[in-house]
């Protein structure tokens, strides 16, 4: 476990990704016990001294330490090959892999705003910051079996060598076929450049550029998936909602409520929610924090700005107008694709 300082971006540009090409560590049923009582299982990709950051089907979501009773850890099992025949693995896997690369500390969910040009025009995609907000991971499409899957070095790292030796280490980690890797380590980092490998597609983007919002980017891509991954009118106006913050969650202080067990806590009948938070028990047995339908205050500020594709681009903005409404609009925190279709996680 590595204890994170403030001074961690004087560091940064230290840090050099060390993972093993199309290896990942495999979920695990890890347990939170609230100071309410409250029983929240998942995974835990990180715990550091401001809390920790807990993966789960709808998202993940980092719980500070003052709230926790208790943190119970399942062992980790041998690392295994999990891409299971798919070009990209699914979300889960990698935040896996971005959670134990060794240069990822402080992992936020963010809202992801909506894209209303180029590539990932209206594909829905979860966004994560991290190390300050020096990188940006983005997973696009189907969760469960992504379309495409981009990390940038921004802001202070953007033109960093080493940063971006995490960046394209990290796109290698998670693509199965050893060719497309060779297609990434080859790919220029001083010019905008695409490589293509049958269906699947390469590419580096630099600061300066449009879409690339002030970073320095790579990705990967498949062609034919990603203009499958397009989202209908329909499912963008059910899925997109307004950047409107919701109330943070009250601190998990402890009350009346019955106190958790702290040896073994029962993962799947966690006791009632209780008033300092607000969640509900799910159908499935699964603890649901009240906040996850909503993004705080706190999430939508380390998202991109609204308005960046309509300010910085004018020249090639056709619609600016279009161009800010679509960027004042996020997607969920989490959602399906059941059937073709893609629809708010329930």
């Amino acid at each position: 476990m590595t204890k994170i300082t403030s001074a961690f971006p004087a560091r940064a540009f230290g840090f050099i990704a060390a993972i093993t090409f199309g290896f990942f560590f495999p979920l695990k049923a890890d347990v939170i016990v609230l100071q309410s009582g409250a029983v929240i299982t998942g995974t835990i990709l990180q715990q550091d001294a401001s809390g920790v950051l807990m993966q789960m089907a709808y998202g993940t979501y980092r719980y500070p330490q003052a709230w926790l009773k208790d943190v119970k850890k399942e062992a980790a099992a041998a690392p295994h090959v999990s891409n299971n025949g798919q070009v990209i693995p699914d979300w889960a896997q990698i935040v896996t892999a971005l959670a134990n690369s060794g240069w990822a500390p402080e992992i936020k969910q963010v809202p992801a705003p909506v894209i209303s040009s180029g590539n990932f025009k209206n594909v829905p995609y979860i966004s994560f910051r991290c190390a300050y907000g020096g990188y940006e991971i983005n997973i696009y499409g189907d969760l469960n079996n992504p379309a495409a899957v981009q990390v940038g070095a921004m802001g202070y790292l953007q033109n960093n060598a080493a940063a971006k030796t995490n960046c394209i280490n990290l796109i290698c980690s998670v693509l199965a076929n050893a060719a497309d890797r060779k297609l990434v380590r080859a790919l220029s980092w001083s010019q905008k450049d695409a490589q293509t490998n049958g269906n699947v597609t390469v590419e580096t983007l630099m600061p300066g550029e449009m879409g690339a919002y002030g970073g320095w980017w790579v990705s990967a891509y498949d062609a034919t998936a990603l203009a499958n991954a397009q989202a209908s009118d329909a499912e963008l106006l059910a899925l997109a909602q307004p950047r409107t913050a919701v109330a943070s969650p009250a601190p998990a202080t402890t009350n009346n409520a019955a106190p958790a067990a702290t040896t073994q806590p029962a993962a799947t009948t966690p006791p009632p929610a209780t008033s300092t938070d607000s969640g509900q028990i799910t159908s499935s047995g699964t603890y649901t924090p009240a906040y996850y339908n909503g993004w705080t205050a706190a999430e939508l500020a380390d998202a991109r700005p609204a308005a960046v594709a309509a300010t910085t681009y004018p020249a090639v903005t056709a619609d600016k107008a279009y161009a800010t409404s679509a960027g004042s609009m996020v997607y969920p925190r989490s959602y399906t694709r059941e059937g073709g279709t893609y629809g708010r996680r329930r």
